[in-house]
C-alpha cells in the first residue's frame, strides 16, 4: 500500500467534550505530555532522534498528497459497505438444496465420532484462531449462554439459553460513545469483561483524525451492560489477542494526518517551502498519539502520551523514506481493567501481527518499490504478564507475506514463508530464524517454492509446515522442518486450483478452501473445497474435492468466517449469500446442505444442538443435526 496521505474529507462532528479537549491541546503541539501510564525499556535512539526521524520522513518525496485517491479509495469502502448491511426484510438464510459435489467428493455419511478431529483452534469464544491458547478479536464472542455480536450502530447481547434467541440488551453508540467511522470493529471477552475496538473519527470538518475507542463493558449482568471505562486515542485499529487476561493490541498512527499538518483551504500543500517549515515546527505530540480515559466507575479523567516517546524505535534497517506511519503494541491485564498499561512502538506501517502466547511479532513489508523486496518483522516479548513488551529485534526476510499463518513461532525458532516478486521469475522462500535473548538470527533458507509463483496459503503444524503456490497449477508443497538448520521439502502435490485457506484435521488430513481454476490459462472458476492426505509427507494426494460456488472466494482472506465442528465445515461464500455445510470423513467431502441468505453470512457458531449464523443485521438458528432453520431475530442495539 502507498504511504498514508493527507485528507480534507469532512468527518462527522461525534466528540464527548474530553476528545475536543485532546485534540485541541493536540493542534497546539504541546511538547510536555503527561507520561503515558507505565514506562518502556529504551529503545535504540532517544526521544530527539526519533523527532529528527519524523521531520526527515515528513519531508521526504516519498510524502504525496492525492485527494482524488482518498476519496476513491473511500467510495470504495461506502460500496463494500453497503454490500454487506441488510435491508431489513427476507434478512433470514432459507435452506438450500443439498447434494454432493464433484470431483472425488463421494457419498457416504460419516458420524461425528467417526470424522476427523480438529486440530484447528476454535477459541472459548468461537473464534477460529492460529494459535491454541491466544483468542483473537472479532466482530463476535459467546460464552455459550450470550452471543455478543458488535455492530455499526451499536452492541447487541443475544440470550440463547431459552427455546428461540432473543436480545436482551446492548449499547447504542453515539453521544458519549462516538459513533463508527469506516473501519474495523471488534472486540475480545474474557469472563465478565468485553472489550470493544472501534474505528471512529475525531475533530470536525477538514481538521479530522481518525481514531480508535475502546470500551471496558462488565457483562455480569449480560441484560445490562454497564461501561466501566472509555479509552479515546488517536491511531488506527489492527488487531487484538487475548492470552488468559493479558491483552495486546496493535494500532497504527500516523502523524501526518494531524490537525496541525492538515492543509489549508488555500491548498499550501503543494508549496515545498511552506510544508517544511510546518513539518518542523512539530514536536514529538504531532507524530505520537496521545489518549484520553474516562474511568466511569471512579468519575476520573486522566490524558497522556499513549507510549512514552524512548519506548518507539526506528527499524535497524529502514530509513525515513518508508514514511511517517508508526506501527503500537499496548499490553495490559484485563481483568485489572484498562487503566494501566505498557506500550512500545516501531516507525513502520504493519502488514501482518502473528502472536503466540509470550511474543507479537509484527512484519512491516518495504512500501517504497512496487516490487516490496523485503519484510521486516519485529518481535517483542510478553512471557512475563502485565508491563511494558519487552523489545526483542528484528529480522529481514526476503520478499512479502500473505498474512499472518506465514509466521510460525515453535520450539525456539520462527518460522517464516514468504514470496519475492522483486525478481522474475517470481520464487518463494522458508526462513528459520533462531530466537534468542537480544534478537533473531538468521538460522537456514529454504528456496525455490515454485518458481513463478506466489503464495496463496500457509499452515505449520508441528515440525511440518504446508505452503500453496500458484499461478496456473496449484503446488501443495509439504516441507519437513524437523530439522530447522536444514529444512526440506518433503512432497508435492500439483493440483488445479489453490487453496487460500488451509485447515489441519486428525489422522493426517488437511482441509483447503480455495478456488478451482483453469489449468491452461489459470483463470478461477469458483469457490471449491479439497480434502488432502498428508499422513506420508513425501506422497501427499487429494482425497476429494467438491465444487462449491462461482465467483465467490469465502475465506480466502477472512480464516475466522471458517468453522469446522464436529465432522462439518461450515464455509460461508462472498459476495453471494451462501454457506455451504461440508460433511468430512476420513476419505471423502459431501455438500451436505447448502444455506442462502439475503445477505452474506458473516459468521457461524454451532453452539449445543443448534448452528446460529451471523448476518449483519440479524442472527438466524438452525437446528445442528438437520441444519433447518428454527428462528430468526433482528439485531437492533436498545436505547441508552
Amino acid at each position: 500500500m502507498p504511504t498514508p496521505q493527507p485528507s480534507r474529507r469532512a468527518a462527522p462532528t461525534i466528540l464527548a467534550p474530553i476528545v475536543v479537549l485532546v485534540a485541541v491541546l493536540l493542534a497546539l503541539s504541546i511538547a510536555a505530555l503527561i507520561p503515558a501510564p507505565s514506562t518502556a525499556q529504551p529503545a535504540n535512539n532517544s526521544c530527539a532522534d526519533l523527532l529528527a526521524w519524523y521531520h526527515a520522513a515528513a519531508r521526504s518525496p516519498a510524502i504525496a498528497f492525492d485527494e482524488s485517491q482518498e476519496e476513491s479509495e473511500e467510495a470504495e469502502a461506502a460500496v463494500e459497505a453497503d454490500s454487506m448491511s441488510d435491508d431489513g426484510a427476507a434478512i433470514f438464510p432459507q435452506s438450500g438444496g443439498g447434494g454432493g459435489g464433484g470431483g472425488g467428493g463421494g457419498v457416504r455419511r460419516s458420524s461425528a465420532e467417526s470424522a476427523p478431529a480438529d486440530l484447528g483452534q476454535r477459541s472459548e469464544t468461537g473464534t477460529n484462531v492460529q494459535v491454541a491458547g491466544v483468542d483473537e478479536s472479532d466482530i463476535v464472542k459467546t460464552n455459550g449462554s450470550e452471543i455478543f455480536v458488535m455492530r455499526s450502530d451499536g452492541l447487541v447481547v443475544v440470550s440463547i439459553a431459552g427455546d428461540a434467541p432473543s436480545v436482551i440488551g446492548g449499547l447504542r453508540f453515539g453521544g458519549s460513545y462516538a459513533r463508527n467511522a469506516d473501519g474495523p470493529r471488534e472486540m475480545l471477552l474474557a469472563g465478565d469483561r468485553l472489550l470493544t475496538f472501534r474505528s471512529v473519527a475525531y475533530g470536525r470538518a477538514s481538521s479530522g483524525e481518525r481514531g480508535t475507542q475502546l470500551l471496558e463493558i462488565d457483562v455480569n449482568d449480560p441484560a445490562r451492560p454497564r461501561v466501566l471505562r472509555t479509552l479515546d486515542t488517536y491511531g488506527r485499529f489492527v488487531t487484538a489477542r487475548l492470552v488468559g487476561d493479558a491483552v495486546r493490541v496493535v494500532l497504527t498512527h500516523d502523524g501526518i494526518n494531524s490537525p496541525f499538518l492538515m492543509p489549508d483551504e488555500g491548498g499550501w500543500w503543494y508549496d515545498n517551502r511552506r510544508w517544511r517549515e510546518r513539518v518542523e515546527r512539530t514536536s514529538l505530540s504531532t507524530w505520537l498519539p496521545i489518549f484520553s480515559l474516562v474511568d466511569h466507575v471512579n468519575a476520573r479523567w486522566r490524558w497522556g502520551r499513549l507510549a512514552p516517546c524512548d519506548a518507539v524505535r526506528t527499524a535497524e534497517s529502514a530509513d525515513p523514506g518508508i514514511g511517517t506511519e508508526t506501527t503500537l503494541l499496548l499490553n495490559f491485564d484485563l481483568a485489572e481493567g484498562i487503566g494501566q498499561w505498557g506500550a512500545a512502538g516501531v516507525v513502520g506501517a504493519t502488514d501482518a501481527v502473528y502472536a503466540s502466547r509470550g511474543a507479537v511479532y509484527v512484519a512491516m513489508r518495504d512500501w517504497r518499490s512496487w516490487s516490496a523486496a523485503d519484510t521486516t518483522i519485529h518481535r517483542w516479548d510478553l512471557s512475563g504478564g502485565g508491563g511494558a513488551p519487552r523489545y526483542r529485534g528484528e529480522a529481514v526476510v526476503a520478499g512479502e507475506l500473505v498474512n499472518q499463518f506465514a509466521m510460525s513461532e515453535y520450539d525456539g525458532h520462527l518460522r517464516v514463508a514468504s514470496t519475492r516478486f522483486d525478481i522474475w521469475p517470481t520464487t518463494n522462500l522458508l526462513t528459520v530464524f533462531e530466537i534468542e535473548d537480544d534478537g533473531l538470527s538468521q538460522l537456514s533458507l529454504l528456496e525455490g517454492l515454485g518458481p513463478s509463483e506466489s503464495i496463496y496459503a500457509v499452515r505449520f503444524l508441528g515440525e511440518l509446515g504446508y505452503v500453496v503456490t500458484f499461478r496456473q497449477i496449484d503446488p501443495l508443497y509439504v516441507l519437513d522442518l524437523s530439522n530447522p538448520a536444514e529444512p526440506s521439502v518433503a512432497g508435492e502435490l500439483k493440483i488445479p486450483g489453490f487453496s487460500a485457506y488451509l485447515h489441519p484435521l486428525g489422522g493426517g488430513l488437511l482441509l483447503g478452501i480455495g478456488q478451482n481454476a483453469d489449468p491452461r490459462t489459470g483463470q478461477p472458476l469458483g469457490l471449491q473445497a479439497s480434502l488432502f492426505d498428508v499422513s506420508e509427507p513425501a506422497e501427499p494426494t487429494r482425497l476429494a474435492q467438491v465444487d462449491l460456488s462461482r465467483g465467490s472466494r469465502s475465506v480466502s482472506f477472512e480464516h475466522r468466517a471458517f468453522t469446522y465442528h464436529q465432522g462439518r465445515a461450515y464455509i460461508p461464500a462472498s459476495p453471494t449469500n451462501d454457506l455451504f455445510a461440508l460433511r468430512v470423513s476420513e476419505d471423502s467431502l459431501e455438500l451436505e446442505r447448502q444455506i442462502t441468505a439475503q445477505a452474506p453470512v458473516l459468521r457461524s457458531l454451532p453452539i449445543g444442538d443448534r448452528l446460529h449464523l451471523l448476518l449483519e443485521a440479524s442472527l438466524a438458528t438452525h437446528d445442528l443435526a438437520s441444519l433447518e432453520l428454527l428462528s430468526g431475530v433482528y439485531l437492533v442495539p436498545p436505547s441508552n
